[in-house]
């Protein structure tokens, strides 16, 4: 066979493979994520779905529960020992991951954070909503209802996370920024279990029933309040404003009825996308920027209807 004739097919074939074969296969990458909530499922959506267009083996572990430190830390080390290449990872805590991710990217494997640093000067690339300035969006939204003789209560997620607590920073800046004397409640932390979340929501209604309006720093929690004020008389008296990811029927529902003033949406799917190209380029030898943001997007009940809202709760 002709060399030239063997050279162009050769060149056929390669474009029948698409360009994102040619890209990234081979390689090999970890995914550990925090928990198997619907946030990190989605977010798994996303880095698989990546990761069948480039080419690339995607091995998943994941903790039961977002409390289970040690448990994440064993995998971390399980995927370690599996020859992945670089490990997508979403820290549980800032601190006792810090010391064996840190083991880890000395013997040379690439690290993805995904929603929260580490402590320490650990090399890596950081893919997230930015937590702090999407606090404040929730503050501005918060002081656009509220006045200075208004009390806020924040119902908190957990001292440990590192997100949700750039989320109350964020907007207890804001709030104090438009009304300084306004008096915010910052006690009450929803925890990750289900019926602790609606018990603790009990717990804030009593021990601050002058609140005007709550800030839920997380989905989780978000939707316990929400439970909790659905049956609270008059509906809507008590403005609250949530996170969460995309829009659900539910979500929906209530920013209707007027039961839930704001739903501060982050984008699971797309962060995972996002994590798993910026695995691939730091795997190619590309420069990755030490932080890449994703946005958050408010819905209220005057935008509910908008195509980008509704584009959303198809997620």
């Amino acid at each position: 066979m002709h060399p030239i004739f063997i050279r162009f097919l050769l060149i056929a074939v390669a474009l029948s493979l698409g360009p994102a074969s040619l890209h990234a296969a081979g390689h090999k990458i970890g995914l550990l994520l925090k928990g198997k909530t619907k946030f990190w499922s989605a977010c798994e959506q996303g880095v698989m779905a990546e990761g069948e267009k480039l080419g690339v083996e995607v091995i998943v572990k994941t903790p039961p529960t977002e409390s289970d430190i040690s448990i994440q830390i064993q995998l971390l080390n399980a995927l370690a020992k599996q020859g992945v290449e670089a490990i997508i990872l979403a820290p549980i805590n800032k601190e006792t991951l810090a010391k064996p991710t840190a083991a880890i990217a000395a013997q040379g494997i690439k690290i993805i954070l995904v929603d929260s640093p580490l402590d320490g000067d650990i090399a890596s690339t950081l893919i997230s909503t930015n937590h702090h300035s999407a606090g404040e969006a929730a503050g501005k939204l918060l002081a656009s209802f509220v006045t200075e003789a208004d009390q806020v209560s924040l119902f908190r997620h957990d001292q440990n996370n590192a997100a949700t607590s750039s989320r109350e920073t964020g907007a207890t800046e804001i709030l104090r920024e438009a009304y300084p004397k306004i008096q915010i409640h910052g006690d009450i932390f929803s925890g990750n279990e289900r019926e602790l979340q609606i018990e603790r929501a009990k717990l804030l209604l009593t021990k601050h029933p002058a609140s005007n309006a709550i800030l839920a720093s997380s989905s989780t929690g978000t939707m316990a309040m929400l439970e909790i004020l659905s049956h609270h008389e008059p509906l809507g008296a008590i403005k609250l404003v949530g996170f969460g990811f995309n829009l659900n029927e539910e979500v929906s529902a209530a920013l209707e009825a007027g039961t839930l003033y704001g739903w501060v949406a982050q984008q699971p799917r797309e962060i995972g996308i996002k994590s798993l190209e910026a695995a691939v380029e730091l795997l190619e030898g590309k420069t990755v920027p030490p932080v890449i943001s994703v946005d958050v997007y408010i819905i209220t009940k005057a935008n509910l209807h908008d195509p980008k809202s509704q584009a959303l709760l198809k997620l």
